[in-house]
């Protein structure tokens, strides 16, 4: 050895790399000129080409270290962007592609409310990165480029709609198909609970994203809802699709619908979180920050985030909390069990609340019955309207049919006078996590 602490990695000049560059974001820029041509409409396939080039160009500049050098930063900033807000796009294509998949014959106020949201934010996104396409051609320019794109052939972006071919495929039973179909309801009532937990169903009231992103939500958890729901897909289409339970109940194919399309919605939102968090944060200071969100600015992402995405996802999640908890419903078998009413004052309204989120909980059936009426106790109202019965009639026990899960929480439920006088029991500690939400 020489002595010398030599690098093992060779160094190019700045100017030595310009023209590696610009030779490598022809492409993109070809791609991202689509969007400034009138009369254009683009679809899934321009997107994921969009993709395709982004992610060419970022990797070569991630590979030479331009994120770490002042002259390249912004460019490759500018073609991260890109990258993602083309991922977004692309998903909110690929479910009104789908949809019809998903749920089919489905043309109720839902859809059309979601089909007009959907084409609208699919206009920001065609608008933001034309915004992006004027910064990388402004700044491939001021870095001494020629940008040479020749115009692409629109070709099959401009099909909407995209011939199928026929559904033949069925096959072999598999075993335990039922309880597959079972198993798959619970896991998306689970999704859906953790969906509540997060607070992701109520209106967020803030100035801006910097107010809610990542404290009260944020790309981890946006993924980790995706993640549940592709693994519920995953199994439908293993386990049950083409199989009997899938052809016979049409609401099995629903639900796999239903867990589709908010997968896809969060997935859309792990990304804009991502761009968030990753380019226009307080976590991320300078003037390539500035740039970024004068580019995309902060108030119509929020709108994109908030007013489209996540309320839609909540509420595909709600219509298939109602498919999940029918089929839930159907496979039980119930049962019919006798308790006391709650001492000393009945069915009021905190007893009644605690029966309706163990019924909640559950997902399935379960009725309270008083002189031949039945009284949903998923329903405070009703179970209260039942009490008044009870306390004219001066019954002091009632029966409860419904599933065995649910009914066995109700006992001990009652074993513990309903929480009248008692701690909730560590059996029923769903109870403190549900009456909070």
């Amino acid at each position: 050895m020489d002595g010398t602490n030599r690098s093992l990695t060779p160094i190019i000049s700045e100017e030595e790399f310009l023209p590696y560059v610009q030779e490598k974001l022809q492409p993109l820029m070809a791609a991202l000129s689509v969007l400034g041509r009138e009369n254009i409409t683009v679809n899934k396939l321009y997107y994921f080409t969009l993709v395709h080039e982004a992610e060419k160009l970022e990797v070569f500049l991630d590979d030479h270290g331009a994120r770490s050098n002042m002259r390249w930063l912004f460019l490759s900033e500018l073609v991260a962007c890109a990258r993602n807000l083309a991922l977004a796009a692309f998903h909110l294509y690929h479910i009104l592609d789908r949809y019809s998949d998903y749920l089919m014959g489905d043309s109720d106020q839902l859809r059309r409310e979601f089909e007009d949201n959907t084409h609208k934010t699919l206009d920001y996104f065609a608008s933001t990165l034309r915004n992006f396409h004027g910064a990388l051609l402004e700044e491939a320019v001021a870095q001494g480029m020629k940008v040479e794109a020749g115009p692409l052939s629109a070709g099959e972006w401009n099909i909407n709609v995209i011939p199928q071919l026929p559904y033949t495929i069925t096959s072999e039973v598999a075993a335990n198909e039922a309880e597959r179909l079972i198993g798959i309801a619970q896991a998306y009532r689970k999704v859906a609970k953790l969906f509540r937990q997060h607070r992701l169903d109520r209106r967020f009231k803030a100035p801006s994203l910097a107010e809610i992103v990542p404290s009260k939500m944020n790309e981890t958890m946006f993924a980790d809802l995706e993640t549940r729901l592709h693994n519920i897909q995953s199994e439908y289409d293993t386990y049950i699709k083409g199989g009997k339970v899938g052809r016979e109940d049409p609401r099995a194919a629903t639900l796999r619908g239903l867990t589709s399309i908010p997968m896809h919605l969060f997935d859309f939102l792990r990304w804009m979180a991502h761009f968030y968090e990753r380019h226009e944060s307080d976590a991320k200071k300078g003037v390539v920050k500035s740039k970024i969100a004068a580019l995309a600015p902060e108030d119509q992402l929020m709108g994109v985030m908030l007013n489209f995405a996540l309320r839609f996802a909540g509420k595909y999640l709600n219509e298939g909390i109602k498919v999940a908890e029918r089929i839930l419903s159907s496979f039980v078998t119930p049962i019919l069990h006798e308790l006391p009413i709650p001492k000393p004052q009945g069915f009021h309204a905190r007893p009644a609340t605690y029966v309706s989120l163990i019924v909640q909980e559950h997902g399935t059936d379960v009725f309270m019955i008083v002189n031949g009426e039945r009284y949903d106790c998923r329903s405070v109202l009703e179970l209260l309207q039942a009490g008044g019965i009870l306390a004219d009639l001066g019954i002091e026990s009632v029966f409860f049919e419904g599933d065995k899960r649910a009914v066995d929480d109700l006992i001990i439920l009652a074993q513990n006078n309903y929480c009248e006088d008692k701690d909730i029991p560590p059996e029923l500690s769903y109870l403190k996590i549900l009456r909070n939400l």
